[in-house]
């Protein structure tokens, strides 16, 4: 981790993206560089975290290329540490980067999308079954309060900080800590590819938690297990059409995944 220090690296934030580059009109990347362009005890950590927290949280679309003196400008250093930058994070898997034709924001393609579903059932369904084990009326009572809320939440920024508390609470992460950090990791492996969409008329959410607490509250595994796969598969499919661009969703919050 990097150690930080007072003061801003490479000049202060160079102000926005300059017109006509590969990111105007981000305002979301422009915050993340006024967030973290500066206390960095060196530019090249600076400009590394920069990318990596925009790439993360979608400011950059897939499939995007990211033209290094665009993003040099933007954040108000050389090219060099942008560079170097886009190596590293092509090491971590979130870009690709070409010696001729610069980096590219990666894809997530088909066969990792069935992958990464598959992963979240086995774990999924295996942390429902461990927790239920131990499950308590006081848990099941915040259960129910958080699907309550999400079953009549839009989409959005609440609505996520509710399902994360919600999915921590009905996989007993208190107990589990490794193997809810394993699912958080698989979901927002997805998530980030979908920053920006939601489901037009989805039946994702609405009375599917509280059902699933139902099933919970009364000690039926195998129902609220067939519960909890049938809604993986369902977000499966969702996000499957969203990615190949077969869907009919359109840009708004953020997808329930």
């Amino acid at each position: 981790m990097a150690q930080r220090q007072s003061g801003g690296a490479g000049g202060g934030t160079g102000g926005g993206a300059p017109e006509g580059s590969a990111i105007t009109g981000r305002a979301s990347f422009d915050e993340v560089v006024s967030r973290l362009s500066s206390g960095y005890r060196s530019i090249g950590d600076m400009v590394y975290e920069v990318l990596r927290q925009a790439l993360l949280s979608g400011a950059f679309a897939p499939g995007e290329h990211l033209r290094q003196e665009a993003l040099a400008t933007a954040i108000g250093v050389s090219r060099l540490p942008v560079r170097a930058a886009l190596l590293r994070l092509d090491a971590e898997g979130l870009v690709e980067f070409h010696p001729r034709r610069g980096a590219v924001v990666k894809t997530l393609t088909a066969e990792q999308l069935v992958e990464i579903y598959e992963l979240r059932d086995l774990l999924e369904t295996h942390a429902l079954r461990k927790s239920m084990k131990t499950m308590t009326a006081d848990r099941i009572a915040s259960l129910r309060r958080n699907a309550e809320l999400l079953d009549s939440e839009e989409e959005g920024e609440g609505f996520l900080d509710v399902r994360v508390r919600f999915y921590r609470e009905l996989y007993d992460a208190e107990r589990n800590p490794r193997l809810v950090e394993l699912i958080e990791d698989l979901r927002s492996s997805v998530g980030r590819y979908l920053l920006g969409w939601r489901v037009s008329g989805s039946r994702s959410h609405h009375g599917r938690h509280t059902t699933l607490v139902d099933h919970v509250e009364r000690g039926d595994v195998e129902k609220a297990e067939t519960a909890l796969h049938d809604h993986l598969r369902e977000v499966s499919e969702g996000v499957a059409k969203i990615l190949s661009g077969e869907s009919d969703r359109e840009p708004d919050s953020e997808f329930p995944a």
